[in-house]
C-alpha cells in the first residue's frame, strides 16, 4: 500500500465550500498515484501521520500533495512527524508542489515567490496573487541528467506535467541533485544524493489521458526506488 499525504491547511479541509471539493480531488490523485504504481493509494493528512502509522499500515512509499496556504499560516510543530518520516530514509518519498517545498525547507532550502511580473508577461492565475509570476499548465521539464532512470522512456524534450504555483525552491538543498527546471523554475525536479528522497514542482499525479507523462514518472520513481519489481 503507498500513502498520499495531504498538507492543505485543515482551516481549508474543513471548510464547507472548499473542503468536499479539494478532498475529491484528493481521492482522484491518490487513486492515479495507485493506478501509476500498481499498488492501492490512501490518502492521509499530514496532522495524522507518522512513522508509527505507516508501520502499522504496511506502507511502502509515501508521497506528499501540494497546498494552498503560504507557509508561515501554518504551526511548523506540526510537520515534525511528516519531517521525521521524510529524514529518516526509511520509506521512499516525492513530494509534489508544496510537498516539494516542504522537503527542500526541511533540508534548509529558502523557499519564497517566483517573483513580480514584469513589464508585458501575463498573469497566469490573476484572481490568485494578483501580480505575481506563476507556472499554470502542463509543460515540459528541462532533463539536466539525461541519463537518470527516473526519465526512461521520455523523449530528450522532457516529460510534460501540470504546474500550479507561484512559489518555488530558491536553492537546491546540499544533499540533493537536481534532475530537471523549466524556464522560470530552476529546481524543478530533485533527488537526494544517498536517501530514497525525490521531489517536483510540479503536479505529475495529475495526469490525464492527454497528458500521460505523470504516470510514466511516477511509475519510474517507485521502479528506482524498489517499491516495485520491473
Amino acid at each position: 500500500m503507498l500513502a498520499f499525504v495531504n498538507i492543505q491547511h485543515e482551516k481549508l479541509v474543513y471548510d464547507p465550500k472548499v473542503g468536499p471539493p479539494h478532498l475529491k480531488e484528493l481521492q482522484q490523485r491518490a487513486d492515479n498515484i495507485g493506478a501509476a504504481v500498481g499498488l492501492p493509494c490512501v490518502p492521509v493528512h499530514y496532522r495524522d501521520f507518522s512513522l508509527d502509522w505507516m508501520r502499522t499500515n504496511g506502507i511502502k512509499a509515501f508521497f506528499i500533495s501540494g497546498n494552498t496556504p503560504d507557509w508561515f499560516e501554518y504551526d511548523w510543530e506540526n510537520f515534525k512527524p511528516l519531517q521525521e518520516a521524510v529524514c529518516s530514509g526509511e520509506y521512499p518519498v516525492m513530494g509534489f508542489c508544496g510537498g516539494h517545498q516542504l522537503i527542500g525547507m526541511t533540508y534548509g532550502a529558502p523557499c519564497d515567490a517566483l517573483g513580480p511580473l514584469e513589464p508585458g508577461e501575463t498573469d497566469l492565475m490573476p484572481d490568485y496573487h494578483p501580480g505575481m509570476r506563476k507556472e499554470r499548465g502542463y509543460l515540459p521539464l528541462k532533463i539536466e541528467v539525461p541519463e537518470h532512470p527516473i526519465f526512461d522512456g521520455f523523449q530528450p524534450s522532457g516529460p510534460v506535467i501540470l504546474e500550479s504555483h507561484y512559489w518555488e525552491i530558491k536553492g537546491l538543498p546540499n544533499e540533493f541533485e537536481l534532475l530537471a527546471s523549466t524556464n522560470w523554475c530552476r529546481v524543478q525536479l530533485m533527488q537526494h544524493r544517498e536517501l530514497p528522497i525525490y521531489g517536483t514542482q510540479g503536479h505529475p499525479e495529475a495526469y490525464t489521458e492527454q497528458y500521460p507523462d505523470g504516470k510514466r514518472l511516477i511509475r519510474n520513481f517507485a521502479l528506482e526506488t524498489g517499491v516495485i519489481k520491473p
